[in-house]
């Protein structure tokens, strides 16, 4: 996505009285997740508060819940699902596969375009053009993708003349067994391009099988983390019983470098903001986090002091996390985000003694990555008090009067991005209350 803030959001959705699936379309400037003001924001936003990392990293960490329950429903109002923009049944394949999730939804460089893949290696391309719905086909993968992970690649020069501003896509499984890579392949690429050394001078899609990291190949099993585009390169945390690393691999070449015996601390996607110079996710505990990962194709370690991340002590004891979904960041560009949290409502159980999960919902949250001192590199300004909020974490988190800079242009830092003074801002939130077997797969 380019060209100013983002406006829409893609959801995805699977019926399961129907077994159908749905791609709906949310529009953000009628939902206002975002206070339009940075004097409303600064009356009404709420600074979360910075989580040690010491104490982000403890096993035993419990939640901080500081809200009670009526102030979260009054502050979340409940939200109805968008019309359907495209419905589809579920593939016909063959029944020996036991994932009940036949369809996945990919996202890509156009807010306006969404891919579809099933599992039989199919993918269609769904857009919309002038109001009108249009549907097209894209090479098929070449290999079943178990927990398939897409990470889109920003369209360039190949591209834009020829009207393809979905950019390319690369397609990895956050499943691995590498030692099966000749026979299955787990990482792939949607490309567009035209033959090499040809004098035909069209160009179209292509479906490339692309290596794993060497350094893992005689592991047996490996579940990818957190990725990240950094530069030309797409970083990749991958852990598995043989052991962790981050790698990354060089779209220019195609080869691989890695960076170390670490785990970047995203789980999922991780966007970089160029205003910033920063990196923006979820963590593993489902929590904010931000870090510079300019270094990691240079093989630099990713320091303590180089990420922060929020604590979220704005939901009450009875919304506690599902274990079927991880929360997820979109971003709209300009230091501000979507976060989507898929929660269970708790309700305690007097026959058995103990708390029940009653209800499921995903919570649509406005959150903005700003300085203390209100500006970023743009000059946006943030909310300008914490509420009370005090920081657990380092230098001037929070603090009115720092005045931060930070240097950085281009997808990948050429100047490192600042930590001192960086914090979350809370705008707004919306419900979607699960029901009739309605429910959100992605949000992209």
């Amino acid at each position: 996505m380019s060209g100013g803030m983002r406006q829409i959001l893609n959801l995805g959705l699977y019926d399961g009285l129907k077994r159908a699936y749905s791609l709906r379309r949310l529009n953000l400037s009628k939902m206002k997740f975002f206070h339009p003001t940075a004097e409303e924001a600064a009356a009404h936003g709420k600074v979360l508060p910075t989580l040690a990392l010491d104490k982000a990293r403890a096993t035993n960490r419990k939640r901080i819940c500081n809200t009670k329950l009526a102030t979260a429903e009054a502050a979340a109002p409940k939200m109805d699902m968008p019309k359907s923009d495209l419905v589809m049944g579920p593939p016909q394949i063959s029944p020996c596969l036991a994932s009940r999730r036949f369809v996945h939804f990919f996202p890509t460089a156009s807010e306006s375009k969404v891919i579809l893949g099933d599992r039989g290696n199919r993918m269609l391309r769904f857009n919309i053009v002038d109001g009108s719905r249009y549907m097209d086909t894209l090479p098929c993968l070449h290999g079943l993708k178990e927990m398939p992970m897409v990470i889109s690649v920003p369209p360039t020069d190949v591209h834009l003349p020829d009207g393809e501003d979905t950019g390319d896509l690369y397609i990895i499984d956050g499943l691995l067994h590498p030692h099966k890579a000749e026979v299955r392949p787990q990482f792939e690429a949607l490309v567009w391009r035209g033959f090499p050394k040809s004098a035909v001078s069209s160009r179209f899609w292509h479906c490339d099988i692309l290596p794993l990291p060497p350094w893992i190949s005689h592991h047996k099993h490996g579940m990818v983390f957190g990725h990240a585009l950094v530069d030309d390169s797409i970083c990749f945390s991958i852990c598995g019983a043989e052991g962790a690393g981050t790698y990354c691999f060089h779209i220019a070449t195609r080869e691989w470098s890695k960076a170390g015996d670490w785990l970047m601390p995203f789980n999922g996607k991780a966007d970089y903001v160029p205003e910033l110079g920063l990196w923006f996710g979820i963590t593993q505990d489902n929590l904010p986090c931000a870090a510079d990962l300019s270094g990691l194709v240079r093989g630099e370690e990713l320091s303590p002091d180089k990420m922060r991340i929020w604590e979220r002590d704005d939901l009450p004891e009875e919304w506690q996390p599902t274990s079927l979904h991880n929360s997820c960041a979109v971003s709209l560009g300009s230091g501000r985000f979507i976060i989507v949290d898929f929660l269970d409502v708790m309700k305690f159980n007097k026959e058995w003694n103990e708390m029940d999960a009653v209800k499921e919902f995903a919570l649509f949250t406005g959150m903005e990555l700003a300085f203390s001192n209100g500006k970023g590199k743009n000059g946006r300004n943030g909310a300008s008090k914490d509420n009370g909020h005090h920081s657990s974490g380092t230098d001037c988190s929070g603090n009115e009067s720092c005045n931060c800079s930070v240097s950085g242009n281009e997808n990948g830092g050429k100047g490192k991005g600042v930590m001192r003074g960086l914090r979350v801002i809370k705008h707004k939130s919306h419900r979607y209350m699960f029901k009739k077997q309605l429910r959100i797969e992605a949000v992209l």
